[in-house]
């Protein structure tokens, strides 16, 4: 029996750092899959609201164009002069 028990500790001696390295190994595989997951949506929300940005901002460019030809159309002069008087 106890060269059973001597045959079991060389297998595991030998299979336990074997198993330790395949685990270690594998954690890095994942942990290096989702740091690229991770980044990739990073990049796609930050494209998206920069997208969004874009658009607001050429919206806003409209309405200042729209505001300053109502402020500079000289019919709005005239009305402003005559609601002073």
């Amino acid at each position: 029996m106890s060269e059973a028990l001597e045959l079991f500790a060389v297998m595991m001696a030998v299979m336990l750092p074997v198993s330790l390295i395949v685990f270690i190994n594998q954690y890095f595989k994942y942990k290096s899959s989702v740091h690229k997951k991770l980044g990739a949506l990073h990049d796609e929300i930050s494209q998206q609201s920069t997208a969004e940005l874009e658009l607001e901002v050429a919206a806003l460019k409209e309405r200042i164009v729209v505001l300053e030809r109502i402020v500079t159309d000289r019919g709005f002069e005239l009305d402003s002069k005559i609601s002073n008087l």
